[in-house]
Order: structure tokens, then C-alpha cells, then sequence
């Protein structure tokens, strides 16, 4: 933090502000108010970056200032001090989002960790802010598509906008799913709105609690200092969980306390935090499905099935297509020579199946902008780098089964084109059922698949074979 930063000390004793002078004074611009009823003139004037307050004050409750100024700006660290050791006061403080709470008497070192915390807490939001912006301006901040299902989508997300509703975005990969759920949070036209994405395959499953709802100092080996978690730094805004579908059972469990609740328990805090956010859930996965195999919550599954918004896949609507090309041209050529499509070489965009959706397709221009030598993108230069080539054409065509031969090796017979999910999906159910014909138990199966036994009963759910 380049500034000096701004501290506001909310304190009715002087010898509590000397206090703080000597601790902190040369590292910040000191701000005091002994009584607190000038609490949010002080903030407005001066943006804080952290605010220390009595609970004890004699004309106003310090409670009542701390969830003034989180509903003013959430991202204001706020550290409580009192001289009882009543435990419900730190409850009530930390569930209203503060940092830190001092017990009178403290020393110096006390009010200077305190401090630090403060500004620790407030870059990572700030940073998290500023990586969102970037993001969102890098990225495609609009919807592109003029077809009926698009103009569907976008008119249901519209009518989303002022919505607290928790939302699940459903379509294939590669449709657009974090684009949709920016969308819902872009329309809501607050800059201090945060906005906070989790990839929730992306976190190994041991870090997942910790990286969700945050975790204090010395909570577990290798917990060396308090992390702030995703929930906790999306108070007031937005948390898009993609890949929601990977989250294993027991976090389910936490994830739906937390919807119901709205309140969150860091690991190690032994008690729990108010907030207030919307949870935008997207996923791939045929939920139901996992729900049946006993994978995937029922009730969490209702919890976030009460706003759906659906993604067609871009076979669904050929003809968004040569506004989507054109787009991802002009997108990709900022630093280069426009370019442009030739009608034979949409023609051959347009023939093609896209299994991998819109992903598939702005990776296809962006190469074919990088190596195209002339002005024009021709059917030849599509042609020439072989890029909507089949990848599997040297299946047979049949419908979508699977057989085991004698010596081992697994073939895949699936009907042209499939997503890779499906083909990961007939592959798998192939092993499963050669190790299932094979073996005389569900021990001797796991150990053949270099699983363990939990998992392999919930993918044999999954893929319909007895358990």
C-alpha cells in the first residue's frame, strides 16, 4: 500500500489514543473520534483503510458502528476493543465481519499486529478487485449471439437484475458459463460490488475449506498466517463457483449450511461470521444423474436448482456463428492487421459440429488470425492447418457402446463427433465393466483401477452398473 494509509480510532478514553499515537502514528494519518456519532462523516471524508472502535462508547454502541460502516463499505477492516470479557461482544463483532478484537489492556505490539492485519485484509480485497476489473475488461463482457435461444438467455438474465437469488448456470463446456454469470454481476452497475470466481476441480480437496471459508493462524499444519476465504471476500457481491458438481459430499454439506444460513465458520475461529452474497454455481455435469448416484447432494441440489439458466450448445445455434467469428476476429487482431472471413471460409465454419462449443471456436480464429498471412482467411487457409478436422474418424460409426477385447485394450465404438466428457464417459464405463467381469470382489476392482472403494462405488452408481 503506496498511501499513507487512513485509520479512524473510535474511542472516548485519551489514554487509549496515546496508545495508539505511539504504536502506529508515524505509520499512518491517524484519524480520532471520541464519542463515534461522527463515525460515517469522518468515513466519507477520509476512505479508511482500517477502523479500530470501542464497544463501550457512551453515546452510541460500537455494534451499531461497525454495521453501519460494513453496510456503507464491506471492505473496511474493522478491529473492536473492549474491557469486559464478555465472549458474546467478540461474537456478535466478528460475526458482523470484524478483523480483530482487543481486550483492554493491550500494548503496543497488540494495537501493531492489529493494525497490520487491517492492511493486510484490505490489499487482498483491493487486489482481488483489481484482478476482477482487469478480467472483466480483457474478456468478452458481452453476450454475442442473436439467436432465439440466445435472445431467451439473455431476456432471463435480464430479469435477474436487483436479484439476491442464488442462480445455476447448466450448459456443456466450452458454452460460455463464466461469461453468463459476469453478465448477471456486471448488470448490477456497482463498481464496490465484489465479484469472486473458485474453479471448484481446481483446489485439491484437502485446501478447498480452507480456500472457501478462509482459516486463523496456526489451525493446522502449515497454517502460518490468517487467510481471508472466498466467501468472506465476496461479503456484499457475488461468488461464482464453477465446476460445482466436483465438490466432494462433506463440503456439500458445509456449502448448503452456508446458503441456508448465509454465515460461514473459518477453520480454527470456533464460531461463526453473518455475510451477505449471491452464490452463481455453474457446472457441466448432469446433476440429477450424480444425485441418483448418490454423488451429489439432493438437498443441495434443490437449494440451487430454484433460478436455472441454461446455455445452448453452439450447434443449437448455428446461426450466432458468423457473429461470433467476426467477433473473435476483431477481438484477437487488436495488435495485428484486421482481418476478415471469406465466404467460403464461414461456409466451412458453418458445416462444422463444434463439440467443444464456443471455446472450440475462438481458439480456432485465434490461430487462424495468428497464421493467416494475407487480409482474408480463406477455406484454404482453414484447410491448410486441418484445424476442424475430425479427431474421430477413425471410430466407427455406430451408436455409442463399448466392448472389452480378450487381450486387454479397450474400444471405443461412439457416434461421430462426441464431446470429450462422453468419451471419457463410454471409456470409463468400459474399464469398469472389465474389471467388474474379471474380478471376484469390489476390493480386487479398486485395487485393478488404482482406486479406492469409495470412489469406485460412486462412479459404478454413476455409470449404471450394479454396486
Amino acid at each position: 500500500m503506496s498511501k499513507t494509509p487512513n485509520v479512524l480510532l473510535i474511542e472516548d478514553d485519551d489514554i487509549v489514543f496515546e496508545f495508539f499515537n505511539i504504536a502506529i502514528g508515524r505509520k499512518c494519518q491517524l484519524h480520532y473520534s471520541q464519542d463515534g456519532e461522527d463515525f460515517m462523516e469522518r468515513i466519507k471524508k477520509h476512505p479508511m483503510d482500517a477502523v479500530f472502535v470501542d464497544l463501550n462508547l457512551p453515546k452510541i454502541t460500537g455494534h451499531y458502528i461497525v454495521e453501519k460502516i460494513k453496510e456503507y463499505d464491506p471492505s473496511i477492516p474493522i478491529v473492536v476493543i473492549s474491557s469486559t470479557t464478555y465472549i458474546q461482544d467478540a461474537i456478535k463483532a466478528f460475526r458482523l465481519g470484524v478483523v480483530d478484537f482487543l481486550k483492554k489492556p493491550f500494548d503496543d505490539n497488540d494495537i501493531a499486529n492489529a493494525f497490520h492485519s487491517c492492511l493486510e485484509q484490505k490489499e487482498l480485497v483491493t487486489k482481488a478487485r483489481g484482478f476482477e476489473e482487469q478480467v472483466a475488461k480483457a474478456s468478452t463482457s458481452i453476450i454475442v449471439g442473436n439467436s432465439e435461444p440466445m435472445m431467451n438467455l439473455k431476456e432471463d438474465i435480464a430479469q435477474l437484475q436487483d436479484s439476491t437469488i442464488d442462480t445455476l448456470i447448466l450448459g456443456e463446456s466450452g458454452t460460455g458459463k463464466e461469461m453468463v454469470a459476469r453478465s448477471l454481476h456486471q448488470q448490477e452497475n456497482d463498481k464496490n460490488r465484489p465479484y469472486i470466481t473458485l474453479n471448484c476441480s481446481a483446489i485439491p480437496h484437502e485446501l478447498i475449506e480452507s480456500v472457501l471459508f478462509g482459516h486463523e493462524k496456526g489451525s493446522f499444519t502449515g497454517a502460518v498466517k490468517k487467510q481471508i476465504g472466498k466467501f468472506e471476500l465476496s461479503h456484499g457481491g457475488d461468488i461464482f463457483l464453477d465446476e460445482i458438481g466436483t465438490l466432494p459430499l462433506d463440503l456439500q454439506a458445509k456449502l448448503l449450511r452456508v446458503l441456508q444460513e448465509r454465515e460461514i465458520e473459518p477453520v480454527g475461529l470456533g464460531f461463526t461470521k453473518k455475510l451477505d452474497f449471491r452464490v452463481i454455481a455453474a457446472t457441466n455435469e448432469d446433476l440429477v444423474e450424480m444425485v441418483k448416484g448418490k454423488v451429489f447432494r439432493k438437498d443441495l441440489f434443490y437449494r440451487l436448482n430454484k433460478i436455472v439458466l441454461r446455455i445452448p450448445p453452439l450447434r443449437e445455434r448455428v446461426s450466432d456463428i458468423p457473429e461470433l467469428a467476426n467477433f473473435f476476429v476483431k477481438k484477437h487482431s487488436k495488435n495485428r492487421a484486421q482481418k476478415a472471413i471469406s465466404t467460403r471460409g464461414m461456409d466451412m465454419l458453418l458445416e462444422h459440429t463444434w463439440p467443444g462449443n464456443v471455446r472450440e471456436l475462438e481458439n480456432v480464429i485465434e490461430n487462424l488470425v495468428i497464421t493467416t498471412r494475407g487480409s482474408e482467411i480463406t477455406d484454404k487457409e482453414i484447410k491448410r492447418f486441418n484445424f476442424l478436422a475430425d479427431p474421430f474418424d477413425d471410430l466407427e460409426d455406430t451408436a455409442q457402446t463399448s466392448a472389452v477385447s480378450n487381450d486387454g485394450y479397450v474400444k471405443i465404438l461412439v457416434e461421430p463427433v462426441p464431446t470429450l466428457s462422453d468419451a471419457t464417459k463410454v471409456l470409463e464405463k468400459a474399464l469398469f465393466t472389465k474389471a467388474l467381469n474379471e474380478e471376484s470382489s469390489k476390493a480386487a476392482m479398486a485395487r485393478t483401477l488404482g482406486i479406492d472403494r469409495k470412489t469406485l462405488l460412486n462412479k459404478m452408481r454413476i455409470l449404471g452398473l450394479e454396486s
